[in-house]
């Protein structure tokens, strides 16, 4: 989506996220995908604080920051490419999905135009649209159309960080396209929710058949968790975040710390709020295609979190396990254990780069 035609052997893909920066570099040899190295920084090494929205849709560290971010990242990586995928943060862009009766392509341009006004919040002057079909063929039978809206100053903005990071952008596409691109090559073909649990954000996704039907992003993320930890403990944000990775939802922690509540109980009621989420979103997608979601999916740096796989698999009365991207690519089995530990949070970075060797 919003691609410049370029082709490599070697790709890069970085994603900008609220607590993270995260490169991967793939080639291609063959048919499989091979991992040449991958690396990321914490943002909050960078200016002592995480990226995040001012607007919801901007980042607050400078162009500067994080080109110069990038650029550390990839000259420790040794990258032997300058081509990148970038992505968009699912919460600055706007999906909608719709039926089209059969027309050709040039039919489809001008009616996503007319379709897509109620959904969009903005002038369509103000705003690049692309979309895929997901279903139907064109010119032969009626369509369905994912359309994704992402405002220009955003995208003028991811241009410029890339082009003073002295690489060569492909194209920029939101999280969920990429992340749901990692699924899709594993083969898999249940229906499927892709559930990333982000810093400050949550993107429920809906895959069937290897293609993206749905995304619903909402304001309830991993920060959430640990600010109610530091409130509810009284410590500090650091102290918080290292309790939370320590204990999370585990059944089997009798800890209390300070003599309070258990971290379980203070972290269930902000879970709780995701899954509600979710459930919405399972039942719309039922009520417009009539299919159950089967399987759930859970990726992001909070996806690792002690016992939440198994409180979610309780609660979606689903199976339920943690995006491993690295599994549809190959690599030494030296990093394997470490990979299975911090895939899940590479799931965007692997995806923009599979992109790049399609």
């Amino acid at each position: 989506m919003f691609g410049l035609g370029l082709k490599s052997n070697k790709f890069l893909g970085v994603d900008i996220g609220n607590s993270s920066i995260k490169i991967v570099e793939l080639s291609k040899k063959g048919d499989s995908r091979v991992l040449e190295n991958y690396g990321e920084v914490d943002t909050s090494l960078t200016q002592g604080r995480p990226f995040k929205s001012v607007k919801e849709d901007t980042l607050v560290l400078s162009d500067q920051n994080i080109a110069r971010a990038i650029f550390s990242i990839c000259a420790e990586m040794k990258t032997q490419t300058k081509e990148v995928n970038f992505s968009i943060p699912d919460f600055s862009t706007f999906f909608t999905t719709f039926q089209m009766p059969t027309m050709n392509s040039e039919e489809i341009a001008e009616a996503v135009k007319y379709e897509v006004r109620p959904y969009i919040p903005l002038p369509l002057p103000e705003i690049t649209l692309d979309w895929i079909i997901t279903s139907g063929q064109i010119g032969k039978t009626p369509i369905e159309v994912l359309v994704v809206a992402i405002p220009n100053d955003i995208i003028s903005q991811y241009q410029h960080i890339v082009e003073i990071s002295n690489l060569k952008l492909k194209s920029l596409e939101p999280e969920a396209f990429s992340l749901a691109r990692t699924v899709a090559r594993s083969g898999e073909r249940a229906v499927i929710s892709l559930i990333d649990i982000g810093a400050r954000s949550t993107t429920c996704s809906i895959i069937s058949a290897g293609f993206l039907k749905m995304s619903h992003s909402f304001n309830i993320g991993s920060n959430e968790f640990t600010e109610r930890l530091a409130k509810s403990l009284s410590i500090d944000h650091s102290k918080a975040e290292e309790i939370k990775r320590a204990y999370g939802l585990s059944i089997n922690d009798n800890q209390q710390i300070n003599g309070q509540k258990k971290v379980r109980d203070i972290l269930i009621p902000s879970v709780d709020m995701i899954i509600e989420e979710a459930k919405k979103a399972f039942r719309n997608f039922y009520q417009e295609k009539g299919k159950e979601v089967e399987k759930v999916i859970i990726t992001g740096g909070s996806s690792l979190m002690p016992g939440l796989k198994e409180y979610l698999s309780v609660e979606f009365k689903k199976d339920v396990s943690i995006l491993n991207p690295f599994n549809s690519v190959s690599y030494p089995a030296v990093l394997r254990e470490v990979l299975e530990k911090k895939g899940s949070s590479y799931g965007v970075s692997v995806g923009l780069a599979l992109k790049g060797l399609e």
